[in-house]
């Protein structure tokens, strides 16, 4: 069997490098937007000076949305103890099904570790709805496809 306490703390290990890479990529292009819009001069087309702008500012406006969002999820993972089990499912489980193994943490997707596919979904994703509060042997259907629930690490 997988040791599964150790497979946790590789998630989540995993999660917050994909987290930290996000948020060293959106400062990176707020930096660049900030240098774009200082190194931007008013030509005597004003339109297009402030077309330019304005591309700029929703540009800017989206990677901080980006930004805040990507700092909700650090701080939910720097909440999570992966080094705690739990008896009923709820954020931090690693619930492992027939059909996969699910981290509920945030919403990363796939991780692969060695040879194995692991997932890693949010508590609010549809699927993480589905498994909250539900305990080892009972099932959800989602998608079509019943899950039963085989382990809760």
């Amino acid at each position: 069997m997988a040791d599964h306490p150790n497979i946790k703390i590789q998630l989540h290990q995993a999660c917050v490098a994909d987290t930290d890479r996000r948020i060293a990529t959106l400062q990176h292009i707020l930096d660049g937007i900030n240098t774009a819009r200082e190194s931007e001069t008013k030509s005597s087309a004003g339109d297009k000076y402030e077309t330019g702008r304005e591309m700029l500012h929703r540009e800017e406006v989206q990677a901080h949305r980006q930004l805040l969002q990507v700092m909700e999820d650090q701080r939910t993972l720097t909440a999570l103890k992966p080094q705690d089990n739990h008896d009923r499912v709820s954020q931090g489980s690693l619930v492992v099904t027939q059909h996969g193994s699910y981290y509920l943490s945030v919403g990363l997707g796939k991780v692969k570790l060695g040879n194995q596919v692991y997932y890693c979904i949010s508590v609010q994703s549809p699927i993480g709805q589905a498994f909250l509060n539900r305990g080892v042997g009972e099932t959800v259907t989602f998608n079509g496809t019943t899950h039963t629930i085989e382990g809760i690490f």
